[in-house]
């Protein structure tokens, strides 16, 4: 059956309510309901959409300069599986406002999808133009809507601006210590619960003691962490225990908020609709300072000269083909990769949170060369013993391959004896009409065809289900095949190979390695120990 899209969007700015002398508030106008409503009304006075099956799209609260939309990605989720034949929305405005981008589609992918698209204010519809671009009065509007939303976004760019350097907070939340006053739109107080750990923090580093060693003292001292103190109910991924991090210790210690100092313009956006931007440099922020109270004193910043926003912790790091993969058997935590670098003599890989939580079982390093050595090991034992498993099922595979065989086969079968018998009925129909075949004798002889077909129907649909289920088992055997064979007897740990074999490493203590295998036939997990 075909499908009708209807795509419905409201952005923030139309939420404004701007009276209008003409048509009432922009508000009422734009509405998702108004949309829905109006939509809804044309389809019904056209016989033609009336049946379609009508899907509806929505994106409440999203701006039209981009297509990174929920309800729009998914719209052209279904244009790709060419399900949808028409698309109707009440004007172009609410489609997209990118000149380019809504010219792309009117003019070459809707035509060649074969999707109607249908703009009910801007009196536009695509079967009007076939063969040919869209006409200049449409492009004109298409164009003045990518003004708008530029000129719009100019006016709340220089809104913001202007916010800020009146002194006025409206970013999201407050900086840690601090919370939004209730009584005072725009403004930030203190929030003495978190202000007194985060005085803490700054008296900690003033004894000398590094971001890992506040971070362990914090947590010996039972100090809840700063998601445990603003979202209490939340509980923690995979059961880990919540703790304090050297990073989150470090961005309390370099932010110069905490002087009373509120700092803007951090970060522009690319283009207008874009969700990227790109940083500015420190030196051109634009700084308020006597912004708010301050927590600590310029004295005691500077004091705290290891962790001085200008002492940069970033560097370029050697990526390791199994980061993000590897976990400690311990605690569950990922572990670090240290690289040969400075004091590091030898590459190794190490509990990211040993030092803070001190638990027995925790793998507190391991050497990088052995590791690798015994992951090797285990994938090629792995391997070989996949490989025998699957020669030892040859005669089930040669069975499938066998019943692939029968099945389409069969399914020609149903397909010819259909026709034959969808030519009968047509030949039946030519006698009837004829006047050569009596009415009843007709019906009686049409119906039992009938129930042949639907038979046949039923048989067909049977038998492609069970095809396409042993196609998809026969298919998954022969690509676990192919990996065993490319990959066998390999000598490096490569990133391709950990990412087509290997879903997680575990590194228990004693050297013990367990990992869990990324194979489309699931084998369960491997152990082995480090030699």
């Amino acid at each position: 059956m075909n499908r009708l899209a209807m795509y419905l969007r409201l952005s923030l700015e139309d939420k404004k309510t701007v009276p209008d002398d003409i048509s009432g508030p922009k508000e009422e106008s734009n509405s998702i309901g108004n949309q829905r409503k109006q939509i809804l009304e044309y389809i019904h006075h056209d016989s033609e959409l009336a049946k379609y099956e009508i899907m509806e799209f929505c994106d409440d609260g999203c701006s039209g300069t981009n297509m990174e939309r929920p309800g729009m990605q998914k719209l052209l989720k279904e244009v790709k599986k060419s399900t949808i034949r028409c698309i109707i929305v009440k004007d172009m405005s609410r489609f997209s406002r990118d000149y380019i981008e809504i010219g792309t589609y009117l003019n070459q992918i809707f035509p060649f999808m074969g999707i109607r698209f249908i703009a009910l204010n801007d009196h536009y519809d695509s079967r009007e133009h076939q063969g040919s671009t869209i006409e200049i009065d449409t492009a004109f509007q298409t164009l003045l809507y990518d003004l708008y939303s530029k000129d719009v976004s100019v006016k709340v760019k220089a809104s913001f601006e202007n916010k800020c350097a009146n002194g006025e907070y409206v970013f999201g939340q407050a900086p840690f210590g601090y919370e939004k006053s209730r009584e005072v739109k725009n403004t930030v107080i203190v929030n003495e619960r978190e202000a007194d750990i985060v005085r803490h923090i700054f008296s900690l580093a003033l004894e000398g003691k590094s971001s890992t060693q506040i971070a362990k003292r914090l947590y010996e001292e039972q100090i809840p962490t700063i998601m445990q103190i603003r979202k209490p109910g939340r509980k923690p991924q995979d059961g880990k225990l919540q703790t304090w991090s050297s990073q989150a210790v470090r961005t309390i210690l370099n932010n110069r908020f905490y002087l009373g100092e509120m700092a803007y313009g951090k970060s522009v956006r690319k283009s207008v609709g874009s969700s990227s931007g790109r940083a500015v440099p420190r030196e051109d922020w634009k700084v308020i300072p006597a912004h708010h109270e301050p927590l600590i004193s310029e004295e005691i910043f500077e004091q705290v000269s290891a962790f001085q926003p200008g002492h940069s912790t970033k560097r370029n790091r050697e990526k390791h083909p199994l980061t993000g993969r590897l976990y400690c058997g311990g605690c569950g935590y990922s572990l670090n990769y240290k690289p040969i670098r400075g004091k590091n003599k030898y590459r190794r890989f190490e509990c990211r949170k040993h030092a803070l939580l001190q638990i027995p079982d925790c793998c507190t390093y391991m050497n990088a060369d052995l590791l690798e050595e015994t992951v090797l090991f285990m994938l090629n034992k792995e391997l070989m013993l996949r490989g025998n498993a699957m020669k030892q099922r040859e005669n089930l595979y040669s069975f499938q391959k066998s019943s692939i065989h029968m099945l389409k086969k069969k399914l020609e079968e149903y397909r010819h004896e259909k026709k034959q018998i969808q030519a009968q009925k047509d030949a039946l129909y030519e006698t009837y009409a004829l006047a050569k075949l009596p009415a009843a004798e007709y019906r009686s002889k049409a119906e039992k065809l009938t129930k042949k077909l639907s038979s046949l129907s039923a048989a067909e649909e049977k038998a492609s289900g069970k095809l396409a289920g042993l196609e998809k088992e026969y298919q998954k055997a022969e690509e676990d095949m192919k990996q065993i064979i490319r990959y066998a007897h390999m000598e490096e740990l490569t990133q391709e190979v950990v990412d087509a074999f290997i879903k997680r490493v575990y590194v228990c203590k004693g050297k013990r390695v367990e990992i869990e295998w990324n194979f489309c036939v699931d084998r369960g997990s491997g152990q082995g120990e480090a030699r």
